[in-house]
This record gives C-alpha cells, structure tokens and sequence, in this order.
C-alpha cells in the first residue's frame, strides 16, 4: 500500500470522479484507475463500484477513506514537522482564499509576511469558499479565509475578520439606473449573473431575495467577481456583488448601485482551520502577522492545536 494510492482515494470520494480526481493530482486518469485497482488486489476487498456517472463506495471503501484520512493527516504533520527543525529560515505556508480576499484583504498580510520572513513561501490556492474548505479537510491546505456561514463546515474553528456590503449593480444604461429608491418585486424577472450554485455568497443574495419575495431570471453563473463585474458593464444583466469590488467601477459610471428598500446585504468573511491538526512553526508565524495586521485576537490556543 502506498501513501499516492490512499491520496488518489481521497481525491476520489472528494471530487466524486476519476477525471477530477487525475487532474488533482496532474496525473492521467488511467493513472488513478489502475492504482485504486492495484489498491483493491492488495486489500482483497471492493472498495466502490460505478453507477452511471457516479462513484458508490462500499462499506469497506468508507472505512479504508476515513484510515486514509488520518494516514495523509499524518503524513503532513510529519513533514510540517521536520520543516519546523529548519525554524523561520525556510518553509511553506499554503493558503487557500477567495478571490475578493486576495484582492484587497490579504495583500497587506502577505507582504509584511514576506518582509519579516522572506525566505517562506507562501503558496496561494484561489477558489471559491466550498471547494477551499474540502482541501482544509484533505489536508492540502493550512488555512482558508472565505465567505461565513459554511454550512459545509461542520467541526472547523471558523474566526470572523471582515466584513463587506453587497450592492445591486447594473448598467449604467439600465432602465432601473436612474431611480432614487427601488421596490424589490421590480427586480424580479430582471436578467442577473449569479455567483456559481453553492456558493455561499450566492446563498445570502438568494436567501435575501427569497426573504424580499425577488424571484430573479438567473441567466449566467460565473465564479469570478471581477468577470461578473466586466460583464454587467457591458449590458449583460445585474448582479450582486461587495461594494470594494465594485467601488471604481460605480465612480467611473460603467455601472450603477441600486438603492433597494429594505436591502441591506453584508458578507462575512473568515480564517477557517481545521481544529486539532498540528500547526506548523511557520503556520503559527504567518497567523501572527495576520493577527498583528489586521487587528485581529485569535481564540486561546487557535495556532498550537496538536503541541
């Protein structure tokens, strides 16, 4: 049995198929089948079957990804242990963000970081918030910082750093542009370009429009703010998005904020760790920056679970 076996398991029943699974690890997907079949020979047992589009894993399957789990979980602390014998001359802290937060939230935090630590590297995975926190369980990253509540979270230490407005855009050639104040239900059947299903800023926008009875024509769903932003400017629907995001854009008039009676939209967003894993020295080393650049006052024993 090999550790690269157990990880392609993993990414497996992570990602739900072999392809997802192959490309996170920038291998082909033949690569994955023939060593969770190998896998299974040595087990002697099943460990899934296919249905359709879907990967069915079997009672000893579940079992062997919960052993595997801890075995990977392991695997990192040993090596984030060893790196912690080098001190803060060399090592890596791996980041995982949404786009917006390493926009204009973290920039400062990586950059005093560097300036302190300059022989560390920090590396950076964006993302959307869900799919950021199934890397934190995999263990593939040492934190996240994205949109709160993640009702996917279940058991992760979730510490609050900023919040943001979201605005109605459109644009600026918009029929509703150029009133002082909106009644929600004008919004319904109007084109929008949303936020990918299962995003959890799109869940708040929805919850609010479902709350303001707006039932939405949801045209387009695209993960990246600033794609959304482009193309709302360009006529191509409105949407919701945090006002730092769109703050030039309204002041140079490509688009427009629409006052909404009764909407005040806010996103939170959060460090997400995950509790009882071992932090590393330069793990513990970068939450300090980011606690001494962003004003922040970390939960009592937050950096040194598993010491």
């Amino acid at each position: 049995m090999e550790i690269r076996e157990l990880k392609y398991i993993l990414s497996l029943a992570e990602l739900g198929s072999f392809t997802a699974a192959a490309k996170a690890h920038f291998v082909t997907q033949p690569a994955v089948s023939i060593a969770l079949k190998k896998l299974e020979r040595e087990l002697g047992q099943q460990l899934y079957r296919i249905e359709g589009r879907s990967v069915i894993f079997t009672p000893v399957g579940e079992m062997l990804i919960d052993y595997a789990r801890r075995m990977v979980d392991l695997e990192g602390e040993l090596l984030r242990r060893m790196s912690d014998l080098e001190g803060l001359r060399r090592g890596k802290v791996t980041v995982g963000t949404i786009d917006a937060a390493s926009i204009y939230v973290l920039p400062d935090v990586f950059s005093r970081f560097h300036d302190i630590y300059p022989g560390i590297e920090i590396k950076l995975e964006i993302s959307s918030t869900v799919p950021l926190v199934e890397k934190l369980k995999a263990g593939e990253l040492d934190l996240a910082v994205g949109t709160i509540p993640v009702t996917q979270a279940d058991g992760l230490d979730i510490i609050p750093i900023y919040s943001e407005p979201l605005l109605v855009i459109a644009p600026a050639s918009h029929p509703l542009a150029g009133r002082s104040a909106i009644d929600p239900k004008s919004l319904s059947g109007q084109s929008f370009i949303f936020f990918h299903e299962g995003s959890v800023t799109r869940a708040i926008v929805e919850r609010a429009f479902e709350e303001g009875r707006v039932t939405p024509l949801v045209t387009m769903a695209i993960d990246s703010p600033e794609a959304i932003k482009n193309l709302v400017s360009s006529g191509l629907g409105m949407s919701v998005l945090p006002e730092r995001i769109v703050r030039d854009d309204i002041k140079k008039g490509d688009i427009v904020a629409l006052s909404v009676d009764g909407f005040h939209l806010e996103r939170h967003l959060g460090l997400i760790l995950q509790p009882g894993r071992y932090r590393s020295v330069t793990v513990r080393a970068f939450l300090d920056v980011m606690g001494e650049e962003m004003g922040l006052s970390f939960p009592a024993g937050i950096k040194t679970p598993g010491d």
